[in-house]
């Protein structure tokens, strides 16, 4: 199985064998004894690059499962029996309030001080497609998500606002109609961030489509460009509290602007203790 993933991944049996420090023969022959064990072809050899059958695709998904499986054993085992230690991988988005997050990991690390933490940030595309790979354990995304592939539990459910710089004409409103920045610049995330689409859906509905000026995927950018008076933003209430004193927030009333923020797992595949305890000690924290 080991042989199968690393063909698929490397893109031919030459990179396989070099990444795996096997001779390609004995990759060869061990692919040839699958296919002959399972009464079928598992790659379309009519064609020039690395392509699978139907048959090839299936095995492939169970064989990427297995192995994680099979990884996950030793821990899985040790944790049963009380010893408490592992890894968690966690996708979140650069535009959200960590130090919550950071209190709830503290807590959990103080509770299980042999379990380690890896954070992965990213926008929530990329953060449901790792999910989906088995690159991260859990996510944080907005929601709702675009798979259903996926359980979830909404923690934050907040207004968004505008941003602007403190000498802005906007600055000294208390409130303001979406479709009254038609004619401003717009400093947006990247398209990764499901953010944008609500943002940029949002502008559609009140009649215009906004000039965006840039889109950066970090905060601290757009907190920079508007403290150089370059545009103006949208974001949640929770990150625009931390943005410098330059900036102003005035709320959006016409239409009014939300997301919900929620961590999200795999519906549908094995999830291990420790990722288990996790979500149990998250949610039981919000709750």
């Amino acid at each position: 199985m080991r042989y199968f993933v690393a063909i698929v991944k490397y893109g031919s049996m030459t990179e396989a064998s070099q990444r795996l420090y096997i001779s390609q023969p004995t990759i060869s022959k061990a692919i040839q004894d699958i296919e002959t064990e399972l009464g079928m072809s598992l790659f379309d050899r009519n064609k020039k690059k690395i392509a699978l059958t139907d048959a090839g695709r299936i095995f492939f998904d169970q064989c990427e499962e297995i192995l994680r499986l099979h990884a996950e054993l030793p821990n899985d085992l040790k944790n049963m029996v009380g010893m408490r230690q592992g890894h968690i991988k966690i996708g979140l988005p650069p535009i959200m309030d960590a130090g919550k997050l950071m209190a709830i990991i503290r807590d959990f690390h103080d509770l299980y001080p042999k379990i380690t933490f890896q954070l992965i940030e990213s926008g929530s595309r990329t953060i449901e497609s790792r999910l989906i790979q088995n690159e991260i354990d859990v996510g944080i995304t907005v929601l709702p998500t675009e798979s259903d592939h996926f359980d979830n539990f909404n923690f934050i459910s907040e207004s968004l606002c505008l941003v602007v710089h403190e000498n802005h004409t906007l600055a000294p409103r208390q409130s303001v109609h979406l479709r009254e920045l038609k004619h401003e610049s717009f400093i947006m995330f990247s398209e990764d961030f499901y953010l944008n689409e609500i943002i940029t859906s949002a502008c559609k509905n009140a009649g215009f489509v906004p000039d965006i000026i840039s889109k950066t995927s970090q905060w601290n950018f757009i907190e920079e460009m508007i403290d150089r008076e370059l545009g103006i933003c949208i974001m949640p209430q929770s990150v625009a509290g931390l943005l410098k004193s330059s900036s102003v927030t005035v709320e959006i009333d016409d239409p009014p602007l939300n997301w919900r923020l929620g961590l999200i797992w795999n519906r549908d595949k094995y999830i291990n203790f420790i990722t288990k305890e996790w979500l149990r000690f998250f949610q039981h924290h919000y709750t």
